[in-house]
């Protein structure tokens, strides 16, 4: 088979090289399960530490409620025990009134109590 006829060969095509850093971005969907939520913030469960003072997009659903997007900033990073994860506690940057009103009605026990967030 000749040369030029592999598929996948980059060499007959115009390259360039990187010199320096190039940044990029990664986005990671993963559901965090709420401890604790009020019109300040909320305390989530995480597998993996974020970094204090970052900021976030989240998702924040009640039931069957719908899903408010948020961004929040990480205020604090603790263990939540031996291999257990970490607990975070978030900070809301922007929260709409209507998502202030069931976040009321949800710690009113209004709300059922299974909440999920998404950050």
């Amino acid at each position: 088979m000749p040369f030029k006829d592999r598929l996948g060969d980059r060499r007959g095509e115009l390259r360039f090289e990187i010199i320096g850093h190039l940044w990029g971005a990664l986005e990671n969907v993963e559901r965090l399960p709420l401890r604790d939520v009020g019109r300040g913030g909320v305390l989530v469960e995480s597998r993996l530490p974020l970094t204090p003072d970052s900021v976030h997009a989240m998702s924040l659903r009640f039931g069957a409620e719908p899903v408010h997007d948020v961004k929040v900033r990480v205020r604090h990073v603790r263990p939540a025990g031996a291999g257990e994860g970490y607990l975070v506690g978030l900070e809301f940057l922007d929260l709409a009134a209507q998502a202030v009103d069931e976040i009321d009605r949800y710690v009113d026990g209004a709300l059922p109590r299974t909440p999920a967030a998404e950050a």
